[in-house]
């Protein structure tokens, strides 16, 4: 008892750090719109996203490894304390030139923070927990996504963006000083497992390899949908208030269904996932068709719950087989398969929407998501689930 209470309390924490670092971390978003007030081309808006993404492409697995071998909570504080930092740089640019530098800082703190935090929730969470574990921390830092934006633009429309770069870097600066005192060092118990292995045990990654592939079209169908689809449905006549509504069911929905992880971890996590592809698939099909506003908001809530299925769901799965020595790893290498689909997500959609149309666009991705089901059903699950 005494030691679920200790890892139940140590949970709360690590959430509350979580929470207040994505609330800071969300001003990402504004990003685009405070390059286009500095008359940023889409070229150059491309290029802002392009630069972020790529370190999420080979650090989280660095990071998640290092994490293992080292104090992992050293590190999640230094990625707290680098992000509030190239957030403060944020609000000092003045130029495209300024802020595309800048992304490539914050995009190596998004690469250390997520498997490292993913990591420390994983290990402070009992094994049969893990999947109902990560769906409460995916609700953590999906609500701090939700509300940084409101209270960003807010910020951006009483004081300019240069304000609210600076509010949200306050905001992560003073996070990671909370959490030097709220996060604690993992137990005795963690520490000694951690110590039993000196390299990656790679037997594991052959047992959750289809779960681990299937990150890229996540990744890929994801990406998509905040990087295209808003253009797309401001292409379909919608105003920049209706895409903000969009995004916002979509966001909403998702977050709700990360609070759900549990009960859906009863079915089993694989099957939940190929279910999940498949509605994805259908939405994607049914977007073409669905030109009016509340025909396109369905399709983003009914794609944001499928896509609050799969994270959750995917992660709770590769952190119960994931050996506990090799935890940061995992969920690094997770992270790092999932950066290669996003990276790619945008250049490849965004080219064939460009070349063949849109509709041919979400033919594309629809196939893409149904490749992944055969994955998900015809290969040997474990005895676990």
């Amino acid at each position: 008892m005494e030691h679920e209470e200790s890892s139940s309390d140590r949970l709360r924490r690590i959430y509350a750090s979580v929470f207040f670092s994505s609330v800071g971390l969300g001003s990402v978003y504004l990003v685009p719109a405070f390059a286009e007030e500095l008359r940023a081309s889409y070229l150059e808006l491309g290029l802002i996203g392009t630069v972020r993404s790529l370190p999420y492409m080979v650090l989280p697995v660095i990071a998640g490894y290092l994490g293992d071998r080292f104090d992992r909570r050293s590190l999640y504080l230094s990625s707290i304390f680098l992000s509030g930092a190239a957030t403060l740089m944020l609000s000092l640019a003045n130029t495209v030139t300024g802020i595309v530098l800048v992304q490539a800082f914050l995009g190596i703190g998004f690469a250390l923070f997520w498997p490292l935090s993913e990591a420390l929730i994983s290990e402070s969470a009992p094994l049969q927990k893990r999947t109902a574990v990560m769906g409460r921390y995916a609700v953590a830092w999906a609500s701090g996504f939700l509300i940084s934006p409101l209270l960003g633009g807010l910020v951006a429309d009483a004081a300019g963006f240069h304000a609210a770069f600076i509010a949200a870097a306050l905001i992560l600066l003073c996070t990671g000083v909370f959490s030097v005192a709220a996060v604690r060092r993992s137990t005795k118990r963690q520490r000694q497992e951690t110590e039993l292995s000196a390299r990656p045990d790679w037997l594991f990654v052959s047992k959750v390899l289809p779960v681990v592939i299937i990150q890229v079209p996540y990744g890929i169908v994801f990406a998509f949908i905040v990087s295209i689809f808003p253009g797309y449905a401001t292409a379909s006549g919608l105003l920049p208030s209706e895409v903000g509504a969009l995004l916002s069911g979509f966001g909403l929905a998702r977050t709700v269904t990360f609070s759900l992880a549990g009960r859906f971890e009863k079915i089993g996590e694989r099957k939940m996932a190929a279910a999940a592809f498949v509605g994805m698939a259908a939405v994607l099909l049914l977007i073409p068709l669905a030109q009016d506003f509340l025909g396109l908001f369905a399709a983003m809530c009914f794609m944001g719950i499928c896509l609050g299925i799969i994270y959750p769901q995917t992660l709770g799965y590769i952190s119960k087989h994931a050996p506990s020595a090799n935890m940061g790893f995992a969920v690094g290498l997770y992270e790092t398969i999932f950066g290669v689909g996003f990276a790619a997500g945008p250049i490849a959609s965004g080219f064939v929407a460009q070349v063949a149309g849109p509709d041919f666009a979400y033919l594309a991705l629809a196939v893409v998501a149904l490749a992944s089901v055969p994955m998900l059903v015809i290969s040997k699950p474990n005895r676990t689930e």
